[in-house]
């Protein structure tokens, strides 16, 4: 498939996280990006990377502009450094890519996600190889265990309240006599 890159010409400022200079607008097939001239790195705002991670299309538009990476690249280990975001210059938020894609990103909940060179191409092979599959059964796993936790937790807490408490609730048809008798049982075990 052929992928059309254009380049727009805007004045917008979109200053890259790492160089510190103005990003360039590009479209990759129906998705708006902005990329560093220097680092060629990718800001990614969240409705694109939506967009991207449920758009067939819109992944092999990615895949088709990105060089294949060999399939043992070790990837040098940097020093990590927390990256402002283009937009609001707050810092970012590093976040391994669906918990478990082995790629770290850049993230800014309001604006949008920061990829390195050559991240965003990873994060579609990710995707296109089922990772977002994996991704949701492993977070249905750990909903799964937390919730047998909370249960066998409130199941311990339980036992022990009726263990210490000996409280008999009688309703409206019991009679005194009833009362009389439960409360004279309890007064053995208190």
């Amino acid at each position: 498939m052929e992928v059309q890159r254009v380049e727009t010409r805007t004045d917008a400022v979109c200053n890259c996280p790492r160089c510190r200079v103005n990003t360039k607008e590009i479209t990759l097939g129906q998705t708006r990006l902005r990329e560093c001239r220097v680092c060629e790195g990718l800001w990614v705002d969240s409705v694109a990377l939506h967009q991207i991670c449920t758009d067939r299309e819109r992944q092999a538009a990615i895949l088709g502009i990105a060089a294949a990476l060999p399939p043992t690249a070790q990837l040098p280990i940097e020093r990590v450094r927390y990256v402002p975001c283009p937009v609001c210059r707050e810092l970012m938020n590093r976040v391994n890519f669906a918990n478990c894609s082995n790629v770290i990103v850049d993230v800014c909940r309001t604006h949008g996600t920061w990829f390195d060179k050559d991240e965003l191409h990873r994060i579609v092979k990710f995707i296109t190889a089922g990772g977002m599959d994996v991704a949701r059964a492993k977070e249905m796993e750990e909903l799964d265990r937390k919730r047998r936790e909370l249960e066998a937790a409130r199941n311990t807490a339980a036992s022990n309240d009726r263990g210490s408490n000996y409280h008999y609730d009688y309703g409206s048809r019991e009679n005194a006599l009833t009362l009389a008798a439960g409360a004279l049982i309890s007064s053995f075990f208190d």
